[in-house]
């Protein structure tokens, strides 16, 4: 069989039959990677009697308008779509041999957590928790295809075991069959948002200018400078519960995240502060939202007070920092992720209520620290 395909299909293609549990398909817009991978599933359902591949993506209507679509599309220029063989009611399509192909979505517990397949592609990948991936990873015998533009900053996607993967790296200079008016148009994202020229056309990881902060230091250990501290505290239960302990030394702060665990119950958070050998003496900044918790640990003896809640004023207090941060990968992915939020083409001042609950606790201390042991930009020694 003859098809039109790109250098995209040709290395998945060969990372198909390599050995690699893992075909990771990075890149920008438009680079033929979805067409690519429809190519290659039906092919290689074509060659394999008995298959099960599954194609997943966050929610169905997503799904329906470009996987599913682009799946049919392919079969009908293949010469192979058959009505008889498409089951549309449940989104499966089978072969003559015996293989199929399903589509779903992650909002389908009794699938993602049911019969395994043997090969299982995640459509937009990053779209997907650690959770959804583990689960389908853990009921796929072969391969596990994932493709995503890398709009995130931090992302398990970028964890997942290079010795296990094959990554093909695509942008839309990978694909020769685009009409010139859809190259102009991500070209001229050059000129109208360099962000997304990164991100969409030449598929690059970036620290967009929506991320809040920049340029912090992580570190296996705290340096010996610093020597006095204090605490913020964000209250959760499904979001984490986020204590931070925050030392600071003229200019400088460390942050050492403490506590970060979701589901935590008065009781729970008073005994942990107990088995931590939280120091009474040292201030807690907290979340004034939550005041039976509060009163709670103010009368287990700990030295909790309202936290100014201020979110521009507390951001620039922390700005005015040289931050170091230890090396945690919950500090760390709330760093990358957190910023603010975009109205249209609009870069507000008003952070998105996602990756925030770290960030909140270390706005809480900071702010305090700012405002009480520093005068005139000048520190204040105790």
């Amino acid at each position: 069989m003859k098809i039109q395909a790109t250098k995209v299909f040709e290395k998945n293609y060969d990372a198909l039959l390599s050995d690699k549990r893992f075909i990771v398909n990075e890149g920008g817009s438009r680079s033929s990677k979805t067409y690519s991978l429809c190519q290659l599933i039906i092919i290689h359902a074509l060659n394999n009697p008995n298959l099960t591949i599954s194609v997943v993506r966050k929610t169905f209507p997503s799904l329906r308008a470009t996987v599913y679509r682009d799946f049919v599309e392919v079969l009908h220029s293949m010469g192979l779509y058959s009505k008889q063989q498409h089951n549309k009611s449940e989104h499966i399509y089978t072969f003559d041999n015996g293989s199929m192909v399903e589509f779903f979505s992650v909002d389908d517990e009794q699938k993602i957590r049911g019969r395994k397949r043997d090969i299982c592609w995640c459509n937009e990948a990053n779209e997907l928790l650690f959770d959804d991936f583990t689960q389908l990873n853990m009921r796929t015998t072969d391969k596990i295809i994932l493709d995503y533009n890398p709009s995130e900053s931090s992302s398990w996607l970028y964890e997942v075991d290079p010795a296990e993967s094959v990554t093909i790296k695509s942008t839309y200079k990978d694909n020769p069959f685009l009409d010139k008016n859809i190259i102009k148009a991500i070209e001229d994202l050059q000129r109208t948002d360099e962000d997304l020229y990164q991100i969409y056309a030449l598929g690059k990881r970036i620290i967009s200018k929506q991320n809040i902060y920049r340029g912090w230091t992580f570190l296996n250990e705290k340096p010996e400078r610093f020597r006095d501290y204090i605490y913020g505290l964000d209250f959760g239960f499904q979001h984490p519960t986020a204590l931070t302990r925050i030392w600071w030394d003229e200019k400088d702060i460390y942050l050492e995240p403490v506590i970060y665990e979701s589901y935590m119950t008065s009781a729970d958070i008073v005994a942990r502060f107990d088995s931590l050998n939280i120091d009474k003496r040292k201030e807690i900044l907290a979340d004034y939202a939550r005041p039976e918790i509060i009163h709670e640990l103010n009368v287990a003896g700990y030295n909790v007070l309202d936290a100014d809640k201020s979110v521009q004023s507390g951001i620039n207090s922390v700005k005015t920092f040289k931050v170091y941060c230890l090396d945690n990968e919950h500090a760390k992915k709330e760093y990358e992720n957190y910023k603010y939020k975009k109205v249209k083409d609009n870069i507000t001042d008003d952070p998105v209520k996602l990756h925030d609950d770290f960030m909140d606790s270390v706005r809480y201390g900071v702010k305090y620290i700012r405002d009480n042991y520093f005068m005139n930009d000048g520190y204040i020694a105790f």
